[in-house]
């Protein structure tokens, strides 16, 4: 895993650029509040986003809720979202959403690809449920660990570690949601075609995602430009998006 300094600085330093690239986190952000206004209807209540970034998930929701509890880890990043959101139902909050600092008060929390980012993803679910009301729901999405696979392919075929994180596999994430409620994951795939391997990389860097695993050490030369010739025989990246919701007992059982 990376550490939690290390990706709040990453994303503070893409908050610039992170609009302008994040085409597959905007396409994601409107699948999953489709999803959430067709199951769940127009009147949500209290929300609280973790995990904002510039804020790309806000608007879809904003317009149906009562109070909009807006949070990130970053402050410059939250800045940025905050300057897009001009309305007296948001709270902005710079907050690590793996220690929420609330009561059962929520009607809903949202999160749009941030798990995976998590030290502790699935203790970080159990302190999220606990900030639902009674009946509230979780809903988010996360990458899954076969996502960026062609990349990963390019490094195998060399014999050289990729550096890239593991992400969320797709039971495990099912897993992690509390036993005591209704639970639900599943699966979307993107794929994204860009022209070449250092357009891929540039790409993650501008939002912030091109972490390395901890103790990843670069490639030599030589052993990178293979990866990079391999990956730039078909130039593309594969996404697999894992979309999870969970909705809290309107009554926890005695235990």
């Amino acid at each position: 895993m990376v550490q939690s300094l290390n990706i709040s600085q990453a994303f503070s330093h893409a908050a610039a650029s992170y609009d302008q690239q994040a085409i597959v986190q905007n396409f994601v952000a409107q699948r999953l509040a489709s999803k959430i206004l067709v199951q769940k209807g127009t009147s949500l209540g209290a929300i609280l986003e973790v995990g904002c970034g510039t804020g790309i998930l806000t608007p879809h929701l904003l317009p149906h809720c009562s109070q909009y509890v807006l949070s990130d880890f970053s402050h410059a990043i939250l800045k940025v979202a905050m300057e897009k959101t001009q309305d007296d139902r948001v709270l902005p909050l710079v907050l690590n959403a793996e220690y929420p600092c609330f009561s059962a008060s929520f009607d809903f929390i949202v999160s749009n690809l941030a798990l995976h980012w998590f030290q502790d993803p699935k203790g970080a679910l159990t302190r999220l449920v606990a900030c639902l009301k009674p009946g509230g729901w979780l809903y988010l999405t996360a990458l899954g660990n076969n996502s960026f696979h062609e990349w990963r392919t390019a490094h195998a075929l060399v014999e050289a570690p990729s550096g890239v994180l593991d992400f969320i596999p797709f039971g495990q994430l099912k897993e992690w949601l509390p036993l005591s409620g209704s639970r639900a994951v599943e699966e979307e795939w993107i794929t994204t075609t860009p022209s070449n391997a250092l357009e891929f990389l540039r790409g993650l860097k501008k939002i912030g995602a091109g972490l390395p695993q901890s103790g990843h050490r670069p490639l030599p030369h030589s052993t990178f430009k293979k990866v990079m010739d391999i990956y730039n025989m078909r130039p593309q990246t594969s996404y697999q998006i894992l979309f999870a919701s969970y909705q809290k007992p309107q009554k926890m059982r005695e235990e």
